[in-house]
């Protein structure tokens, strides 16, 4: 299954043939019976009282995207029943899953479908203090950015491997040729000319929309940007104690590698510990911390 194009209507949740009755921060709506599943609605922000938060639902559905799943949420929902929350991943955007919660407490289940588009950082205060820090190390690679930036199966791999690095992106116009397909790539780096400049890249002129389109990956302390230059070849100015693309490359080329699965062959575990996201199966061994 592929993913859909960013700009496509996003899916909503599928209806049932029957009304379901909702609770509410008043409790649970008098429609309801005990021959009818009860389905609290929840935001990050909701603060429960005591007979709602005290309760065991059927299904608990997040209203907004979260990056880091309650527990809580986890348990108000009886064994068996069923936990609907979009999970935000860093560089894809937010992305739904259906969990079904277990008898020892853990709710797992896949990612099914998209509920908001990429959106990178708005002032990465990193990348504004790197702007006339040095030294800026130069390399190119074989990774075209765009090629990425373009391919949402692609973001959502990065995401899942790399869930503590953040993007952004400054600039308008792409100095390259037109690019009308997605090409893989690949990612091995291929370093031309690695040094220490002094000269740092000019995000300030790309923020006005009039520079190079460039795409950035940050952390805390270190940034990368990717840029496409006239003569074909592609850029990366890295600053900080660690060099962002090649992980960025890392992370592309095991996605290339485990033939660029798409979103729906992930899925995310929460449990009193951690969330973790998996390729396939919860015990196939490919799961990591997110």
């Amino acid at each position: 299954m592929s993913a859909p194009p960013f700009d496509d209507a996003p899916k909503t949740i599928e209806q049932e043939d029957r009304p379901i009755p909702t609770v509410t921060t008043h409790g649970v709506a008098p429609a309801a019976t005990a021959a009818q599943p009860a389905t609290l609605r929840i935001t990050p922000t909701q603060t429960l009282p005591p007979d709602v938060a005290n309760g065991v639902y059927d299904q608990v559905v997040a209203t907004e995207p979260v990056r880091e799943i309650p527990y809580r949420w986890v348990q108000l929902v009886r064994p068996g029943g069923e936990l609907v929350v979009s999970w935000r991943n860093p560089f894809a955007g937010p992305v739904r899953a259906r969990l079904s919660v277990s008898e020892d407490g853990r709710a797992a289940g896949n990612f099914v479908e998209w509920t908001g588009c990429p959106q990178g950082d708005e002032d990465a205060g990193v990348i504004t203090e790197a702007e006339s820090a040095v030294p800026w190390y130069r390399t190119t690679t074989s990774l075209d950015p765009h090629a990425v930036w373009s391919d949402p199966a692609a973001l959502f791999a990065l995401g899942i491997r790399l869930p503590r690095l953040r993007w952004a992106q400054t600039g308008s116009s792409y100095v390259g040729s037109p690019r009308t397909d997605v090409v893989r790539t690949d990612a091995t780096s291929d370093v031309h000319d690695t040094m220490a400049d002094s000269t740092p890249p000019s995000a300030k002129d790309d923020r006005t929309g009039s520079g190079p389109l460039r795409y950035w990956i940050h952390d805390e302390a270190s940034c990368a940007c990717a840029r496409n230059l006239p003569s074909g070849e592609i850029q990366v100015e890295q600053h900080g104690p660690r060099l962002l693309w090649r992980e960025v490359e890392a992370a592309y080329k095991w996605w290339e590698e485990q033939d660029h699965p798409a979103f729906d062959r992930f899925g995310i575990s929460v449990t009193s510990f951690g969330q973790f996201a998996w390729l396939g199966h919860r015990c196939s061994g490919r799961i990591w911390r997110i």
